[in-house]
């Protein structure tokens, strides 16, 4: 079976490149392909190979220009924003912000007056969009890449991305009649992106709170939602530490006498590195300034796509702080998952705001600890799938109202911590690998894809007969949002003037060039005009 795999940017890799090279164990060929690469997630995708090669690169998708491709980006965002008029995301107003800085065109900002369209409401509103969507005729470069790999499936993730030009991919996969599967890769995919606007033949998902979250949320139908598991968690279930303690600590350079409190970073939307990095300053602070943990050790560990202010963040008048790697790192490389590795698995407990972290600290039986603070409290109760995290709805995590809190939590974590994998055993058991603790969902995974190739009926499905009709609004909608731009972004306006400007400078050249090239062709003209009359007269003079 050929497989096609397109993710939105080479750091998708880390949830699924034990996914693809089971494919290929398995004899089945899959091409790797991005929409985008991203500076600052330097990942590459040529790190696979199974000495056969069954997996090869493609590279990147062709991205779709001109007035089509800026109107289904435009629509596609006001898709994206009006997800969040639903009742259930009234209290993330983080989301709704970035949702709104990210992708929603200028021309529709009023809409975030509106606190919520209810229930109804937004089925409504969305319905009417996902129709003008359908409207939207495909791509034809995309639609030649896919039919150049002949895949027998198409799989994509996470198709959720903010105004996500992978829409086209799948479009083009139904319209060659090829099945789409499409993967959601974090957990947060479907509660804090964009909708999948498009419904795929399959949609793989972790457990039954994200079947529940496609199936409201997204509009999924139940029987093209699988459950798998969560296969990126699988390396952690039989891993083994790569150092004892005592090499950890002496290569990062932390006491060896004493139990070290792992701090994970979030990412950037969660935390903005300055911001967290004075946080974490003051959280330290407050524990020196507490009897049991004065002299607790604390290893930072940086988010690798959110590092920039910990690169000169300077903890040397704290007693026992090591900020390590202190350099940047690619989470794909296995050197960098056994240090991930054995941070956690050497620590006494580990702390946090809002990291997919917590979720491997928490496989691997640690306690877990966090606190409500206010610079982050948009990016914690404010987005659905932290709540997944906490006791009342199944989680492990530790929560305290206050610093003060906090360290006592901490302090009586660390006087009992074999205690802790109870506590965890139950989350894990739901959320990570609902179908058995001992059942890896890696291979479920791939059995998910293989049905799917197998089993999918090929249907062709272009773009609607009544497409056309549809695309005086299309063109108008687009049109509005492009003058409303124009006319109210600055940026917009300064590019219009040094485009204007630049074509202003071109006209005057090229006017300038006419000029020249006209007075030297009369000139060149005007001097053989003047040798003729010469000869001509004097000709005439030497006959008489």
């Amino acid at each position: 079976m050929k497989i096609l795999f397109a993710m939105a940017s080479p750091e998708y890799l880390r949830f699924y490149d034990a996914t693809i090279q089971l494919l290929a164990a398995r004899g089945h060929r899959v091409a790797l392909a991005v929409n985008a690469r991203r500076d600052k997630k330097p990942v590459r995708l040529d790190g696979l190979d199974d000495g056969e090669g069954r997996i090869v690169t493609v590279g990147l998708v062709p991205e779709r220009r001109g007035v089509w491709g800026s109107i289904a980006y435009g629509l596609r965002g006001l898709m994206d924003f009006s997800r969040y008029l639903h009742p259930r995301f009234t209290a993330a107003p983080a989301l709704r912000a970035r949702m709104k800085r990210k992708v929603l065109p200028r021309a529709f900002h009023a809409l975030d007056g509106v606190r919520t369209l209810g229930v109804t409401g937004t089925r409504l509103l969305l319905a009417a969009l996902a129709a003008l969507e359908r409207g939207i005729p495909g791509s034809r470069a995309v639609e030649a890449f896919v039919r150049a790999q002949d895949p027998d499936v198409l799989l994509v993730s996470p198709l959720v991305d903010a105004g996500s030009d992978q829409v086209d991919l799948v479009k083009a996969a139904r319209a060659l009649g090829v099945p789409v599967a499409v993967g959601i890769a974090s957990w947060d995919n479907l509660t804090n992106k964009g909708l999948l606007r498009v419904q795929p033949d399959q949609v793989i998902v972790w457990n039954e709170a994200q079947r529940r979250e496609a199936i409201e949320y997204h509009a999924t139908p139940r029987d093209r939602v699988v459950v798998t598991g969560a296969q990126p968690f699988d390396r952690w279930f039989e891993r083994r530490p790569s150092s004892t303690r005592e090499e950890f600590c002496a290569r990062v350079g932390l006491p060896l006498a004493r139990p070290y409190v792992l701090y994970t970073c979030s990412s950037s939307f969660i935390a903005i590195s300055p911001a967290e990095v004075s946080f974490v300053r003051s959280w330290i602070i407050a524990l020196r300034a507490h009897p049991a943990t004065a002299s607790l050790p604390v290893l930072v560990r940086p988010h690798p796509y959110n590092r920039t202010a910990w690169e000169t963040a300077d903890f040397s008048s704290l007693q026992s702080v090591v900020v390590w790697p202190n350099h940047p790192y690619n989470p794909v490389e296995e050197e960098s998952r056994n240090g991930f590795f054995d941070s956690l698995y050497h620590s006494a407990a580990v702390v946090g705001i809002n990291t997919s972290a917590m979720i491997e600290a928490a496989i691997l039986g640690r306690s877990v600890l966090s606190m409500h603070t206010q610079e982050f409290a948009g990016t914690q109760d404010g987005t659905l799938h932290f709540q997944y995290l906490l006791p009342e709805n199944g989680g492990f995590l530790r929560v305290a109202s206050t610093l003060d809190e906090h360290i006592v939590q901490l302090a009586d974590v660390l006087s009992r911590q074999d205690e802790a994998r109870a506590e965890t055993a139950r989350f894990v058991s739901s959320f990570i690998r609902p179908h058995g603790l001992g059942v890896p969902c890696t291979p479920l995974v791939a059995d998910a894809i293989e049905a799917l190739g197998r089993d999918a009926a090929r249907r062709v499905q272009k773009t609607p007969w009544w497409a056309p009709l549809l695309w005086p609004v299309l063109f108008a909608g687009g049109g509005v949002a492009g003058a409303w731009w124009a006319a109210t972004d600055p940026k917009a306006v300064r590019s219009l003037r040094r485009k204007a400007g630049a074509r202003l400078h071109r006209a005057r050249k090229v006017l300038a060039r006419g000029v020249r090239i006209g007075v030297d062709r009369l000139s060149r003209r005007g001097t053989r005009a003047a040798r003729r009359w010469n000869r001509m007269f004097g000709a005439a003079a030497g006959r008489r």
